[in-house]
C-alpha cells in the first residue's frame, strides 16, 4: 500500500509540474472586440497595454492612444501593434481610400516625433485578405542616414460607418513578421 501512495504522490507532482510549465500556445491570450466581431490570439510574451495607464512604448503615446482605441499589444517598447477605428460617414469608395491614405500619413507624422532624423523610405500599398475580407495594406519604412530604423504596416478596411485600423510598428524584422502573421490569423465574423 505504501508503494501505491508513493506512486500516486509522484504522479500528482508530475501533473502539477506539467501544469506550471509556461505555455506559449496562442489559445491562452485571446482578445475579442464586439464592434467588429474580431478575434485575435497572441502568445504569452506579448503584453496587453492598459490604455488608461501610462503607455510604455517607444516614443509618443499618441500612437497608442487614439479616440477609438480597441487594443494595444507590445512585444517590447519598439515592437507593438495598435488597433483602433475611425468614424467614417461617406459612401464613396474613393473617399474611403483617400481617408485611409490620410491615416497612413498621420501615423507617419506621429512616428516622425519618435525618429526626428527619420526620412520616409519605401511606401507601398496592396490588398491582402484577412479572414476572407479584403484589407488595404500600407507599408512605410523610415530611414535614418540611409539605414532602415523602423517599419510601419497598416491594415485598414471600411466597415459600414467605421474604418478599422491595425498599425504594426517594428524595429526588429522577426518581431514584425510575427505580428503581421498574428493579424493574418485573426478572424472577423461576417
Amino acid at each position: 500500500m505504501n508503494k501505491l501512495k508513493s506512486i500516486s504522490v509522484l504522479f500528482l507532482v508530475l501533473v502539477t509540474l506539467s501544469g506550471c510549465k509556461k505555455n506559449n500556445s496562442l489559445a491562452d491570450n485571446n482578445f475579442y472586440d464586439k464592434t467588429f466581431d474580431w478575434q485575435i490570439s497572441v502568445p504569452d510574451d506579448y503584453e496587453k497595454v492598459d490604455l488608461k495607464e501610462k503607455v510604455e512604448i517607444k516614443g509618443d503615446t499618441a500612437l497608442a492612444k487614439k479616440k477609438h482605441s480597441i487594443v494595444v499589444f507590445k512585444k517590447d517598447e519598439a515592437n507593438y501593434f495598435s488597433v483602433n477605428y475611425e468614424d467614417f460617414f461617406g459612401n464613396d469608395v474613393r473617399a474611403l481610400d483617400l481617408n485611409m491614405r490620410l491615416k497612413d500619413f498621420l501615423l507617419l507624422k506621429d512616428v516622425g516625433k519618435i525618429y526626428p532624423k527619420g526620412k520616409m523610405g519605401d511606401y507601398s500599398v496592396s490588398t491582402e485578405n484577412i479572414s476572407g475580407l479584403p484589407f488595404r495594406r500600407a507599408q512605410i519604412e523610415i530611414t535614418e542616414d540611409g539605414k532602415k530604423v523602423v517599419t510601419l504596416v497598416i491594415f485598414s478596411r471600411g466597415f459600414n460607418d467605421k474604418i478599422f485600423v491595425n498599425s504594426i510598428v517594428y524595429e526588429d524584422e522577426d518581431d514584425g513578421k510575427e505580428m503581421i502573421d498574428l493579424f493574418k490569423k485573426s478572424t472577423f465574423k461576417k
